[in-house]
């Protein structure tokens, strides 16, 4: 059995490697039309997520990545870069816990392919409205099945992403994709309906609320647990399988267990910036000569010191109107094709 699983995941990677020579965005990610993104730009505004009717990651990609993800949770890295964050280690992490990783587009083409996707890109700036898009962050997340702490408590992006850069309003936005078909009872999303509107003061990343929450408290860090009621609730949402949720930088949102006693809930998450943000201050915080000064999270290591230019070295620019005097980075396309070329099956 695992001889086919290696197999079928070889056989995978070799068609993936063979789709080079056509355009990479053809063949993993889906364009969505107009319409739709006016549809979904209307209900990020209304209820602060909106959710794609079609696809907007092909079959063959979803499988090369599930196919893929046990091997870069051991440690397996194409491109010999580790992750920004890496949260479960085979052999040394309990198993009942979300699994996660931040910046693989850094460490592995394929999802490097898909979250730098120009298409994405282009569906992201019709929704928003922003003349260049530039990638934040990704996040590979993982809730193996039939285990109850494999929740994510209630949180806002903007926290550690918006809260960043300025201009802080309306900077960034999230791309959630999933790799299975999600239900409820996987722990799907669920979203505070119009939450992106409260003025509550945000959750920090530090509060036990978010990292280690449970199926009781995963909750509990909704700032005022009425506004759920009356504001339209907390929504469960179901997801097929290659199918997108964009969701609004101040959305409260967060996931209950995965209750499954056989099916992987995974996801590939893509957070995006505009093209035009910078870094909070030049020279730091207070008394601090610290290059980051109050810059934190990931982003805080990739602040040069007496500069508030966001670099396109670790934030690419994905995709860009000619209005906005920006291009697409130069050296993404090459870097997905030369490395897959490397590393041939």
């Amino acid at each position: 059995k695992i001889s086919l699983i290696v197999a079928s995941s070889r056989l995978l990677q070799r068609q993936f490697v063979c789709h080079q020579r056509r355009h990479l965005s053809s063949i993993l990610v889906h364009s969505i039309e107009s319409q739709e993104c006016a549809k979904i730009a209307h209900e990020l505004q209304t209820n602060g997520f909106g959710v794609t009717s079609n696809r907007v990651l092909s079959e063959t990609a979803v499988d090369a990545i599930n196919l893929k993800m046990p091997d870069l949770f051991r440690g397996e890295f194409e491109t010999g870069v580790y992750p920004d964050e890496w949260h479960w280690r085979q052999g040394l992490s309990r198993d009942d816990v979300t699994r996660e990783m931040c910046n693989t587009w850094k460490c592995d083409p394929l999802i490097a392919s898909v979250v730098l996707s120009k298409t994405i890109g282009e569906m992201v700036s019709r929704i928003t409205g922003w003349s260049s898009v530039r990638i934040a962050q990704d996040d590979l997340i993982w809730k193996p099945p039939g285990q109850p702490k494999t929740t994510i408590g209630f949180h806002q992006d903007g926290t550690y992403i918006s809260d960043q850069f300025v201009p802080q309003e309306n900077n960034s936005v999230t791309v959630w994709i999933a790799l299975d078909n999600v239900t409820k009872d996987m722990g799907c999303v669920e979203y505070a309906v119009g939450s992106h509107l409260w003025q509550d003061k945000t959750v920090s990343l530090d509060d036990p609320a978010f990292h280690d929450s449970n199926a009781h408290t995963y909750r509990d860090s909704l700032p005022t647990q009425e506004h759920a009621t009356t504001d339209g609730g907390v929504r469960l949402t179901e997801l097929p399988k290659g199918h997108a949720i964009v969701h609004h930088q101040n959305v409260w949102h967060g996931s209950g267990p995965n209750r499954s006693l056989t099916k992987d809930r995974r996801a590939l998450v893509g957070h995006y910036l505009r093209g035009d943000v910078e870094f909070q201050d030049e020279h730091g915080g207070g008394d601090s000569a610290a290059p980051w000064g109050t810059v934190s999270y990931i982003y805080g290591k990739y602040k040069r010191y007496g500069s508030t230019e966001v670099d396109e070295s670790f934030f690419p620019i994905v995709f860009a109107t000619k209005e906005s005097g920006r291009q697409r980075t130069k050296w993404i396309d090459d870097y997905v094709r030369v490395v897959h070329n490397m590393h041939r099956v």
